[in-house]
């Protein structure tokens, strides 16, 4: 299985990653943040969400110019509290997914050797800004668990 191959099936098990790990989650303790300064759940959401579309422009960009200048991203810190019900949350990052699964499939293999300069990383190519979007994903089911589980000791 090609690299691009292992990447792609990352990106596509996310959404489903997220809607199984949320299959119990109670209503309201989706919205608990474990300290004012920390995320909760839905927080998580919509933060995945929001970043899938950046990153799903800052990709086209790649494709679309010769070499750009990648500024770095920089997230909010504290995003405000979204009431909408945890299944359009998870729908939300499930469609922004899906947005960016299918721009991915529409490359050639080229496209995923195109290079960026990126503010704080220097030279890169296309598929390492894929590898970041895996590896955020990570970082994201991971603080997941981490709120699941502090939810549970409380």
């Amino acid at each position: 299985m090609s690299k691009r191959a292992v990447l792609l099936d990352a990106l596509a098990s996310m959404p489903q990653d997220v809607a199984f790990m949320l299959r119990r989650a109670e209503g309201t303790a989706v919205y608990h943040r474990p300290t004012p300064q920390e995320w909760s759940i839905a927080d998580v959401l919509l933060h995945l969400a929001t970043m899938e579309r950046l990153v799903l422009t800052r990709l086209q960009k790649i494709v679309q110019e010769e070499r750009p200048f990648l500024p770095t991203l920089h997230p909010e810190t504290q995003p405000e509290p979204d009431p909408r019900p945890l299944a359009e949350l998870v729908t939300a990052v499930h469609d922004a997914r899906q947005q960016t699964l299918t721009f991915l499939h529409t490359l050639k293999a080229g496209d995923w050797q195109r290079t960026a300069v990126h503010e704080t990383l220097g030279a890169t190519r296309f598929r390492f800004m894929v590898q970041l979007l895996v590896d955020h994903d990570t970082e994201h089911l991971n603080q997941i668990i981490e709120i699941q589980t502090s939810l549970k000791s409380r």
